[in-house]
């Protein structure tokens, strides 16, 4: 019973150790320029040494002569080789995640942490050899002696002596450089501690805590295994002990293959699944060579003079044909089994896709890609730049590109470019010229950026992200490369739906404005007009689809004088609205000046001038009409001409100076007119004129008034009808801007005297 178990606990050492070690030789292969992962590497090197020395220990032990002591306990006779473990644990924890600040000022940390391992490897190995020679001893006690009794010793004999007190010392330093192993690893366990309450990635953390619970185990068995044979308890049998030993070196080294193996620790799962499925295919073929093939050829080579190399040469290459579908066999198993582990870097690429397509701002876009990409690929810094100069040289370049690029391969082709055009002619020179635009300096491309990432959109990079390296210094693997070009069209998607949706709501907040404007028009606008004696008046706006400036205002001074005034805005919306209400606020306040035009024409120019800009102006028509005589009085600044009906006909009253908002003094004129009975003053603003057909002709003056001589004898509302229905029937129904029209008409004596 006792040689079952010591072969079962034997394969279970030497199983352990083996993959322990083969996960260590793999990570310092694919991860030596990574200090984080060189460590990991030499953590495990050194924890499957222990499992390895302690399995082939027990295997050689049953086949030792007796008294041989050579193999017994392998893993203490060899403590100063895996005993490495432990500064490798403290550089591990002063790299992982982010290089200690300690050890990134001083990098010579690195190497202190292994003097002490180094000078007690060198007093474990050379020590007695060392004092033999220096006291010239006849021979080293071996520790049989130690425990002889004092008179089976002679201690007259000085070497006899010294040599004692050397295998005490030695036994004595041996026991308490257990004490360094403790504290080298709590000293790490403390460390990875603190990094893991400060990382913000939650898979890092997760990793980071499967880690430190593997050390914790570890270093709890270690210090019980060593404080057990110092006190040299019987309650602990020494196979417990050593296999307290072995368990403390496996757990931390399964605690870093678990990790690596199913969280994704160090980025290198792929890697190692694909290391060991062609270990285990290899470990296949040499199995069926030494059970098939060697039997096989010994057995022809029994009855053949030929030579045995030449049916083994023979047979090996029929079997490699043979297992040709095999291999091919194998390589589908592998790549079905790394099919399943990108799932999971699928699944969080996904989950990134659509917390980037929800995104209603560039700044929730540019927060959801820095804290995505950091959280699922571990990088050590994200950052989305919005290429605002897509002429620069570094979006150009990228753009010509149109995939992930890392930043070494970005600037050798910007160095080595232009050497492909040195001879040629025009085509030669196009060429030279365009990769002098698009040449990239190493001070243009963000200093911490590993790889960049362009966002092309119609060709032109409209974006990019620059990823910095990863936190634990490997670099980025082909499929994660492929997931971040697939990524880049998603960040560009959701650009272009945030536009989208920015215009969307500059859309509807400008309709709102409309709304608003329209309003705010429509509020200034006189309501019915007042009733007047000899007289009839009428004003209408016909609103656009969008707000003009017209406007338009009535008012009677002491019931003698009539204001007429129409004016047109520049621009539209509420700036245009708000600049009409300023108008008529001066019209209404300034009382003194109503019955003056030029008067209240200056004070109008003057107000436009100095307190607008001078893309903002007016035009405006005023006139101050006797509602007893009919004579009228007006100064005209750039407003379109008024028509002036009677006596048969319609003509324009073209006197008129400039715009108002211009010129800080100007000097407006007053011209006079009179209405005749029967006519009508028609003001009206150039909605009316420059609507168009869709033929794209304007309505003009002169249609204008042949609508007004063919209805001069209607009232005034009904001379209104007619100028819009007419207007409205020219330009198919639309009217391009607001439509406003004026009437004063002075009715005939007999019938202003019959009412």
């Amino acid at each position: 019973m006792t040689g079952a178990y010591s072969v079962i606990v034997s394969i279970l050492y030497l199983v352990c150790g083996v993959v322990i070690f083969l996960l260590g030789l793999t990570l310092l292969r694919v991860g030596r320029t990574s200090a984080p992962t060189r460590a990991a590497a030499l953590m495990l090197f050194f924890a499957g040494l222990g499992p390895l020395l302690s399995g082939s220990g027990l295997v050689l032990e049953r086949s030792l002569r007796e008294g041989a002591v050579l193999y017994t306990s392998m893993v203490q006779n060899f403590e100063y080789l895996w005993e490495f473990y432990f500064p490798s644990l403290l550089l591990f924890a002063l790299s992982f995640p982010r290089e200690n600040r300690l050890l990134n000022r001083y990098p010579v940390i690195g190497v202190l942490v292994f003097l002490p391992y180094i000078f007690h490897l060198a007093a474990m190995v050379f020590g007695d050899r060392m004092l033999e020679q220096i006291v010239k001893l006849p021979a080293v006690l071996t520790e049989r002696d130690l425990g002889a009794t004092i008179r089976e010793i002679d201690l007259t004999r000085f070497d006899t002596m010294v040599a004692i007190l050397v295998r005490i010392l030695k036994r004595v330093h041996r026991n308490l450089f257990a004490l360094v192993n403790i504290i080298y690893a709590l000293v790490a366990l403390d460390l990875l501690w603190r990094s893991q309450r400060g990382l913000i990635n939650p898979r890092l953390a997760r990793q980071l805590r499967t880690v430190s619970l593997g050390v914790a185990a570890s270093v709890a068995c270690y210090t019980f295994a060593k404080v057990s044979l110092v006190l040299d308890s019987a309650l602990v049998p020494t196979r417990v002990n050593l296999a307290l030993l072995n368990l403390s070196l496996i757990a931390s080294g399964g605690a870093i293959t678990y990790a690596v193996t199913r969280q994704q620790f160090l980025g290198v799962r792929h890697i190692v699944q694909r290391a060991a499925l062609y270990g285990a295919v290899a470990t296949v073929f040499a199995l069926i060579y030494l059970v098939l093939v060697r039997p096989v050829t010994l057995f022809f080579g029994q009855y053949s003079g030929a030579s045995q190399d030449v049916f083994e040469t023979g047979f090996v290459v029929l079997v490699v044909l043979a297992f040709q579908p095999a291999l091919e066999r194998a390589e589908a198993l592998l790549e079905r089994v790394l099919a399943r582990g990108r799932g999971d870097l699928a699944r969080r690429f996904k989950l990134l896709g659509d917390a980037v397509a929800a995104a209603t701002t560039f700044e929730a876009l540019e927060d959801a890609v820095v804290k995505g990409l950091r959280d699922t690929l571990d990088a050590s810094e994200v950052r989305l730049a919005f290429a605002y100069a897509p002429q620069d040289p570094l979006p150009m370049a990228l753009a010509e590109i149109g995939e992930p690029v890392r930043r070494r391969d970005l600037l050798r082709v910007a160095e080595t470019r232009p050497s492909r055009w040195r001879r040629g002619g025009k085509r030669a020179a196009a060429a030279l010229e365009h990769a002098a635009r698009t040449t990239v300096a190493p001070d243009q491309v963000p200093p911490r950026a590993d790889v960049l990432v362009p966002v092309v959109q119609e060709r032109r990079c409209v974006a990019y992200v620059a990823l910095g390296e990863k936190v634990y210094g490997l670099t980025y693997g082909a499929e994660e490369l492929g997931h971040l070009s697939l990524f880049s069209t998603q960040i560009g998607s959701a650009m272009q739906n945030i536009r989208l949706l920015a215009e969307s709501v500059d859309r509807k907040v400008f309709e709102e404005e409309l709304k608003i404007a329209r309003k705010i028009q429509m509020q200034m606008l006189p309501g019915e007009p007042p009733v007047l004696d000899g007289f009839e008046l009428f004003g209408v706006t016909v609103p656009s689809r969008q707000v003009g400036g017209d406007y338009y205002d009535f008012v009677v001074v002491d019931g003698r004088w009539l204001v007429v005034v129409v004016a047109d805005v520049s621009g539209k919306g509420i700036p245009a609205s708000l600049l009409t209400a300023t108008l008529q606020a001066t019209v209404r306040s300034n009382a003194d000046a109503q019955t003056n035009p030029v008067g209240m024409m200056g004070r109008l120019n003057r107000l436009l001038f100095r307190n607008t800009s001078a893309s903002e102006f007016a035009t405006l028509f005023y006139a101050v009409v006797d509602l007893e005589t009919g004579r009228a009085r007006y100064a005209n600044a750039g407003h379109d001409f008024p028509f002036l009906l009677g006596n048969g006909g319609a003509h324009a009253l073209v006197e008129s100076g400039i715009v108002l908002g211009c010129i800080d003094e100007f000097e407006y004129h007053e011209n006079h007119f009179e209405i005749p009975a029967d006519g009508a003053l028609v003001v009206f603003t150039d909605g009316v004129t420059d609507s168009e057909s869709r033929g794209g002709e304007n309505y003009g003056a002169e249609r204008l008034r042949a609508v007004l001589e063919r209805h001069t004898g209607e009232t005034a509302r009904e001379m209104c009808r007619r100028v819009i229905e007419d207007v409205r029937a020219f330009g198919d129904g639309e009217n391009q801007d607001d439509l406003t029209l004026v009437v004063l008409k002075r009715r005939a004596r007999a019938e202003a005297a019959s009412r």
